[in-house]
């Protein structure tokens, strides 16, 4: 098989696009600088990278799974032990600076599609399993919220559960893993406020548990999760008071309400709303973003890119953006439906997976949906370590592609 013949043309020409649109984006929010010109200059080798991977073995893609999950893991401890930068995120290699959590992405959904796909759909139910992929996703995990670094550190994990329903896994069951973390949400005080929080959360529980016994009608297993549910519930509150820092709380506080703090946390929120909201149908025009230019919205050029999208392009701009990266998920997701190798084809998934979570809390905290957590836009965003890793991305996607055929 000839891979040059089997080349998914559109997935790339469409992360070239996106390549094209950030380099535009970061050329305005950023002028006079020249950080336009680093990302160009990364944006063509990158995709050079891309190209390149198509044509490596089979072989050589699923056997590195392992190793390169095993240097990720050295290379956050060594984060922790020698980083650099702001809440030392950073490992300096001379004069390049890189960061190991953007890499560790691919190296936890590729070790993860090469376990899930080595089992049989009929072990994923397994507890030992479930309970080997959650240490493949839950270490990195939690290697990259010591940093802290907690958007990152959510993202490593948006991969892994539908990866688990791709790779076998009933609805029911997962719904077994996800009651813990809903529990989470509906015990969360700040969202429903003091006095409702506690109804909402019993509310949840007796739900939840009435459905299971009517689905099952097995009261241990009712008990078990009911158990589960309100631990998780009580543990929330712990987490809330004592685990998260104070930047943290400050942020999902925010997020309910931004006029809070209009000087101080909510500034960047309200600011990428104003962007948002003034640029209208069509936008104010290219360069021509006052929010941008006069510097009232800070990392602009970052992770509020897609705000002077919306400003200087307006929405039929964003709706551009937002539909290039509908086509990438889809291709991607398409891909995973075509490999007929069940590592590649998880593969696929677990990537469509973790560009869908970028892109969503992306847009989501610019538009005040969800907390500001630092994560950048993919592609459209400044920074070599997340572009080499979308294009890593790209790259594995377009060889599962060209040997989507093999077994």
């Amino acid at each position: 098989m000839n891979p040059s013949r089997e080349f998914d043309l559109m997935l790339l020409l469409a992360a070239a696009l996106a390549i094209l649109f950030g380099i535009t984006m970061i050329y305005s929010a950023s002028s006079p600088s020249a950080l336009w010109k680093s990302q160009a200059t990364y944006g063509i080798l990158f995709l050079i990278v891309a190209v390149a991977i198509v044509y490596i073995p089979d072989k050589v893609v699923y056997g590195v799974a392992y190793p390169l999950y095993g240097v990720s893991i050295l290379s956050l401890l060594a984060v922790l032990a020698w980083g650099t930068g702001e809440s030392s995120r950073w490992l300096s290699l001379g004069a390049i600076s890189v960061q190991p959590s953007e890499f560790a992405k691919v190296a936890t959904v590729m070790a993860l599609a090469r376990y899930l796909g080595d089992c049989g759909s009929e072990q994923v139910a397994r507890p030992r399993t479930f309970l080997t992929a959650l240490t493949l996703c839950g270490l990195p995990m939690f290697l990259v919220g010591q940093q802290p670094d907690l958007g990152t550190a959510i993202s490593l994990g948006a991969a892994f559960l539908p990866m688990l329903y791709w790779a076998g896994m009933r609805p029911l069951h997962i719904f077994f893993v996800t009651a813990p973390l809903l529990s989470v949400v509906f015990s969360f005080e700040p969202l429903w406020g003091q006095d409702s929080a506690p109804i909402v959360f019993a509310i949840f529980i007796i739900a939840t548990s009435v459905t299971i016994q009517a689905m099952l009608s097995r009261l241990w297993i009712t008990l078990t999760l009911l158990a589960v549910d309100l631990s998780a519930g009580l543990i929330n509150a712990v987490i809330w008071k004592n685990v998260l820092h104070g930047y943290q709380r400050a942020r999902i506080e925010t997020l309910l309400d931004p006029e809070s703090d209009p000087l101080g946390n909510g500034w960047n929120v309200i600011q990428s709303l104003i962007a948002i909201g003034s640029g209208g149908l069509t936008g104010k025009g290219f360069l021509l973003g006052t929010q941008t230019k006069y510097e009232f919205l800070p990392e602009a050029h970052t992770d509020f890119i897609i705000a002077v999208v919306g400003e200087e392009l307006g929405f039929l701009g964003s709706v551009v953006v937002l539909s290039t990266f509908l086509f990438l998920i889809w291709r991607a997701v398409y891909i995973g439906t075509m490999a007929n190798n069940r590592f590649f084809s998880l593969l696929a998934i677990g990537f469509a997976s973790i560009i869908v979570f970028h892109v969503f809390v992306n847009v989501g905290m610019t538009i005040g949906l969800m907390p500001v957590v630092g994560l950048p836009l993919p592609f459209l965003s400044y920074g070599g370590s997340s572009l080499l890793t979308n294009c890593i991305i790209i790259g594995l996607l377009l060889h599962v592609y060209a040997h989507r055929h093999e077994y």
